[in-house]
C-alpha cells in the first residue's frame, strides 16, 4: 500500500491545498501579528502602569502634605499649646507632644518662638534649642503664613508644613509637622507602588530604593523643569535594565526635583515570555492537529469514495445488490443514503410488480367467482323460497297438535340461514344501491347495541358509550352503516372473552365523522389487520369471512376510511366518515331521499 493513496482522489489533494491556504498560511501570518500585537500591547501596558504608579506616588505626596498641614494647623490653634508657649511651659508642652508624637501620625514635630530657635522636638527632643530662622519655612510661618515645604534639616530631606501660634494679638511662634524622605518613606512608596522608586534633589538623589542613577543628566533636568514626564524604557539600574518614569516635583511654580519610578524588565518579562511561548505552543500545537485531523479526514474521504465508486460499479439488476455502508451524516452518507433507498425503491418496484400480477390474476378470478356466486346465489334464492313457503304452508295446514312443529320450525331456521348467507353473498358480489338521507349516527349504533344487548349482558361484558352529543346529523345510507356497525359488533363479541369491554366513541373534527368501536380481550395481531378486511378470509368455524368485507365496502361506498389499531390495550376498528358525502354519485348507484 503506497503512503498517502488517498492522493489518487483529486478532492484530497484539493483539500489540502485549501488546508495550506487556509490553516498553514494564515496560521504563520497569526502568530506574526499575535508576537508584534503582544510585544506592543506589552510596551502600553508597561507605560500605561509607569503612570499610573506615578499618579498613585504624587497623590501619596498629597496626601502626605494634607496631614502634615492638617496636624500643623489644628496644633497652632489649640488652646493648651497656646498658653504653654504664651507661658512658656515647655515641659508640659514637651510631654503633652512627646505623647502625641508617639501615636506616630508624622516623622516631624516642632515648635519654634519668634526667633527661630527650636523649643520643642519630638523625633529628637535632645536636640532641641537649635536656630532654624535660615530655613524659609520657618520664616514663612513666623510672617503669618501657612505653607508647606521640602526642607532639608538635621534629620534629613523631609516634607514640612507650619503653621504661626497666635496668643489672640501677636504671633508667639510656629507649630511644624513633616514627615521624612527616609528609607521606611521610599521602601512604604515601593509596596503601595509596586515599583522601585527615588527621590532626587535637583539633580541629585536623596533616598532610592535602587543603587545606582545618583544624578540626573543636564538634558533629563531641562525637560524636567519644562514640565515633562520622561518614560524610558531599557535604562540601566543597579547593574540591571529598568523601565524607568521621572516626574518632576515644583514648588512655588520652581522646580524642585523629581522621583523617579522603575520596573524591573526581566521581572516584567517573565509573563511576556510565557505568553510568548504559550502562543508558539498553541500555534505549533494547532497545526500539528490541524494536520493529524487532515490525514484522518481524507483518509475518510478515500474510504467513502472508494465504497460509493465499487458499490455503484457491482449494481446489478440479476441479483440482490448490497446497501452502502458509510456510517456518517455528510455529503458521501447523503449520496449513500440515496443509493441505498433507490435500492429499496427498485426492489419495492419490482415487490409492486409482482404483486400486482397476483393482485390482477386474483382479481381475475374473483371477478369470476363473483359472477358465478351472484349467478348460484340468485339459482339458489328461487328454490329456496319455494321451499321456504312449501315448508310454512305445511306447519300450518297438516301439523296438528305440536307434532312435528319443532322439526319444521328448525328446518325454517336453517333456510333463513342460508338465505342471509346468501344474502351477503349477493351484497358482496353485486352492491345495491345507496339510500342516502340526514339521520343520527348515534341512533344507528343505539338500534345495532339493541340487537346484540342480550348477549352483551348474557356475557357480562362492559359497555362504555362516549358521544359527542354536538355532531351534527351525517348524510349516509343508514341501513348499510347499520350493517356495517353490527358486523363489527358481532366481529368483537365473537372473540371477545366473558367479562371483557366494548368501548364506543364519536366526535366530530374537520369535516368529519370519527366513530372508533374498541374491545378488549381480543389477540388480534394489528401488522396482519389489513387481511381481516379480505373476503372469505375467516378464523372462525362456520364463517364466511365476508362480514369485514362487506363493511369495509359500505365505508369506501361512504368515501371514508376503516382501520384497526392497538390503543391502551384495546383492539379499535377506527372508521372515519366525511359529512360531505357525494349525492347522486352514478359510480356507486346513490340515490338521496331529501
Amino acid at each position: 500500500m503506497k503512503l498517502f493513496t488517498f492522493f489518487s482522489y483529486k478532492i484530497n489533494r484539493r483539500i489540502l491545498l485549501a488546508f495550506i491556504m487556509i490553516i498553514i498560511i494564515p496560521g504563520i501570518v497569526s502568530y506574526w501579528i499575535s508576537s508584534f500585537v503582544i510585544q506592543n500591547t506589552l510596551q502600553k501596558e508597561i507605560e500605561s502602569h509607569l503612570k499610573e504608579a506615578g499618579i498613585v506616588y504624587f497623590k501619596e505626596l498629597n496626601a502626605i502634605e494634607k496631614n502634615c498641614m492638617d496636624i500643623a494647623s489644628a496644633f497652632s490653634v489649640k488652646d493648651t499649646v497656646v498658653n504653654q508657649i504664651r507661658n512658656e511651659q515647655y515641659v508640659n508642652l514637651e510631654k503633652d507632644m512627646v505623647n502625641f508624637y508617639s501615636m506616630k501620625l508624622v516623622d516631624i514635630i516642632e515648635i519654634e518662638d519668634m526667633n527661630g530657635k527650636v523649643i520643642f522636638r519630638g523625633h529628637n527632643p535632645n536636640l532641641s534649642g537649635d536656630i532654624k530662622i535660615d530655613q524659609n519655612v520657618v520664616k514663612e510661618g513666623l510672617a503669618g503664613k501657612t505653607s508647606i515645604s521640602y526642607e532639608h534639616g538635621k534629620s534629613g530631606f523631609a516634607i514640612r508644613a507650619v503653621a504661626p501660634v497666635h496668643d489672640g494679638k501677636n504671633i508667639i511662634g510656629i507649630f511644624m509637622a513633616g514627615s521624612l524622605f527616609s528609607k521606611d518613606f521610599v521602601d512604604r512608596m515601593k509596596s503601595l507602588t509596586l515599583l522601585d522608586n527615588g527621590i532626587y534633589r535637583g539633580n541629585n538623589k536623596i533616598i532610592s530604593t535602587y543603587n545606582g542613577k545618583k544624578t540626573l543628566t543636564d538634558k533629563t533636568i531641562e525637560e524636567l523643569k519644562e514640565g515633562k514626564t520622561i518614560i524610558r524604557l531599557n535604562e540601566q539600574l543597579d547593574s540591571q535594565e529598568f523601565h524607568i518614569i521621572i516626574k518632576p516635583i515644583f514648588l512655588n511654580d520652581k522646580y524642585w526635583g523629581a522621583i523617579l519610578l522603575g520596573l524591573d524588565k526581566e521581572k516584567n518579562e517573565i509573563s511576556y515570555s510565557y505568553a510568548h511561548k504559550q502562543l508558539t505552543f498553541v500555534v505549533l500545537f494547532g497545526l500539528f492537529l490541524a494536520v493529524l485531523i487532515y490525514y484522518f479526514l481524507a483518509l475518510n474521504i478515500n474510504r467513502s469514495v472508494s465504497k460509493i465508486i465499487t458499490g455503484i460499479s457491482n449494481f446489478s439488476f440479476d441479483h440482490p445488490n448490497k446497501p452502502i455502508l458509510i456510517g456518517r451524516n455528510d455529503e458521501f452518507g447523503i449520496i449513500a443514503d440515496n443509493y441505498n433507498l433507490l435500492i429499496k425503491r427498485i426492489e419495492l418496484y419490482n415487490r409492486k410488480i409482482h404483486q400486482l400480477q397476483n393482485d390482477l390474476v386474483g382479481s381475475t378470478r374473483l371477478a369470476a367467482s363473483g359472477q358465478i356466486a351472484a349467478s348460484l346465489a340468485h339459482e339458489i334464492r328461487n328454490p329456496l323460497s319455494s321451499i321456504k313457503m312449501m315448508a310454512q304452508i305445511i306447519k300450518s295446514r297438516f301439523l296438528k297438535d305440536n307434532q312435528g312443529t319443532s322439526e319444521m320450525n328448525i328446518i325454517l331456521e336453517e333456510i333463513e340461514r342460508i338465505n342471509n348467507k346468501v344474502s351477503e353473498l349477493l351484497e358482496f358480489a353485486k352492491p345495491g344501491k345507496m339510500d342516502f338521507i340526514y339521520c343520527n349516527i348515534h341512533t344507528i349504533i343505539d338500534g345495532v347495541i339493541n340487537l346484540c344487548i342480550y348477549t352483551i349482558k348474557k356475557r357480562d361484558i362492559t359497555l362504555i358509550k362516549e358521544y359527542d352529543n354536538k355532531i351534527p346529523n351525517a348524510y349516509v345510507d343508514s341501513e348499510k352503516l347499520r350493517i356495517c356497525f353490527l358486523n363489527i359488533i358481532l366481529n368483537a363479541l365473537q372473540v371477545m372473552e366473558n367479562k371483557s369491554l366494548i368501548k364506543i366513541k364519536s366526535t366530530y373534527s374537520e369535516g368529519n365523522f370519527d366513530i372508533s368501536i374498541c374491545n378488549s380481550g381480543s389477540t388480534i395481531d394489528i401488522e396482519e389487520s389489513d387481511k381481516l378486511f379480505e373476503p372469505f378470509l375467516t378464523t372462525r368455524e362456520g364463517g364466511t369471512g365476508l362480514g369485514l368485507a362487506i363493511s369495509k365496502i359500505i365505508i369506501e361506498r361512504h368515501k371514508g376510511s376503516i382501520s384497526i389499531i392497538k390503543e391502551n390495550n384495546l383492539i379499535c376498528f377506527k372508521i372515519k366518515i366525511p359529512a360531505d358525502n357525494h349525492k347522486g354519485d352514478k359510480q356507486y348507484g346513490i340515490h338521496t331521499n331529501s
